[in-house]
Formats: structure tokens, C-alpha cells, sequence
């Protein structure tokens, strides 16, 4: 026969082991580019579609493309797209003759034999 302390101490061992096993590894909360991958701030609609101002006065069409890891910057709607891509989140993305990085609500645009640019998101969501 078992003692009492024995029992309770089994008991609590138990409740331990399960509540350990319950525990989810606590999740990153999404970064910016992921979520304007699935929401848009533009009149278009476009899914991930954002207007950003740029420090040259002028405005880009940024679309957040699958999941945020793929950027197509654009001038106007009419333009093709420079396209970027980042391996990861809160990597830099690059292109054939660009490459971008983010920083908050700010995008730094580098391309080659062009001054840097810096772009603040628009609108906020």
C-alpha cells in the first residue's frame, strides 16, 4: 500500500508531465511585410498592394507578394515592376539590379548608378 505523500507526489509528478506536454512553443508575432502580404492600402484593392512616399517626393506601388518575401516595386500601375526577393524574413531582398531592406514603416531601395532611396509607408493600417 501506498502512503499518502506517495500518492500526492505521484500525482503532482503527473499533473507535471502533462502540463509540459500541453505547453506550445510560444509563435513570433507576424513581421510587417507578412502581413501586407494579405491586407492592401490602395484604392486598386490589390492584395498586398502599398503606396509608400518616397524622400524624393515622389510615391511607389509596393505589392507584398507570397508571404512577404517577394517585393514588386513599382512606379505606377503602367510600369513593370523591379522585382526582389528575401530568404527570410528580416533578411535584405534582392534583385537583378536592386536590393531593398526594411526598417518599421521604412524601406531603403538601393539600385545600381542610382541614389539610395528611403520610402515611408503612406497609409497605416
Amino acid at each position: 500500500m501506498t502512503s499518502p505523500r506517495s500518492r500526492a507526489l505521484a500525482i503532482a509528478a503527473v499533473a507535471m508531465a502533462l502540463t509540459a506536454c500541453s505547453e506550445q512553443p510560444p509563435t513570433k508575432p507576424p513581421t510587417e511585410q507578412e502581413i501586407h502580404a494579405n491586407d492592401s492600402a490602395d484604392a486598386s484593392g490589390t492584395p498586398g498592394r502599398h503606396p509608400y512616399r518616397c524622400d524624393d517626393k515622389r510615391m511607389l506601388l509596393i505589392d507584398f507578394k507570397a508571404e512577404g518575401l517577394t517585393l514588386e516595386i513599382r512606379r505606377d500601375t503602367e510600369t513593370a515592376p523591379i522585382v526582389l526577393t528575401a530568404p527570410a524574413q528580416g533578411l535584405q531582398y534582392v534583385g537583378d539590379t536592386a536590393s531593398a531592406t526594411f526598417s518599421g514603416n521604412e524601406i531603403r531601395i538601393e539600385e545600381a548608378k542610382k541614389p539610395t532611396l528611403l520610402c515611408t509607408k503612406a497609409t497605416s493600417l
